[in-house]
């Protein structure tokens, strides 16, 4: 008998997550691509289709699953451990870099767009620099994502510099 590999929990747990984020996706308004190789912070890419065009605006995202949700009933909204290393690196994406939190169970993807987050809230720097290893992020509940969600498509137009520091904010394009 051979001594052959075992399949675990958290395996699915990764599969279902990444199944459910493209599935929530329209392919009528987004591309998806899942990122393949080594994991150095970006799962997924979701670049948006207007007008049957390809304009370069995309969102980077960063794919979690989970059985369990923490919910702070008090504000309505999950909390979810990130580790600070991906999230310096989302912080000093270009594109809008987003969280994508799958309740596997209950087949709901929730997002918390990381940059948006952090400049919101800028005393959250200040636990980038005490070096932990993971800092607790709060997700809206209302942040699902579904087939046609105007404030992704928006976010996906958006444009970051001077991350991942405090420095960091959202490049307002000019209209012409």
């Amino acid at each position: 008998m051979s001594n052959l590999p075992k399949d675990c929990s958290a395996r699915v747990i990764g599969s279902k997550a990444r199944q459910q984020v493209h599935a929530a996706f329209d392919a009528e308004y987004w591309e998806f691509h899942e990122m393949t190789g080594t994991d150095h912070g970006i799962d997924c890419s979701l670049e948006l289709i207007e007008d049957s065009k390809y304009n370069n605006d995309k969102i980077e995202g960063q794919i979690k699953g989970t059985n369990s949700l923490t919910i702070l009933s008090s504000n309505n909204k999950i909390s979810f451990p990130l580790e600070t290393r991906t999230i310096n690196y989302g912080l000093g994406c270009p594109n809008a870099y987003v969280l994508f939190c799958a309740d596997v169970n209950n087949k709901i993807v929730y997002y918390l767009p990381l940059q948006d987050y952090f400049i919101a809230n800028p005393k959250l720097f200040d636990k980038l620099e005490e070096n932990q290893k993971t800092i607790n992020v709060h997700i809206p509940c209302d942040n699902i994502v579904n087939t046609n969600d105007f404030e992704l498509k928006e976010l996906a137009k958006s444009r970051y510099v001077e991350g991942p520091s405090r420095n960091l904010y959202k490049y307002e394009k000019k209209e012409k």
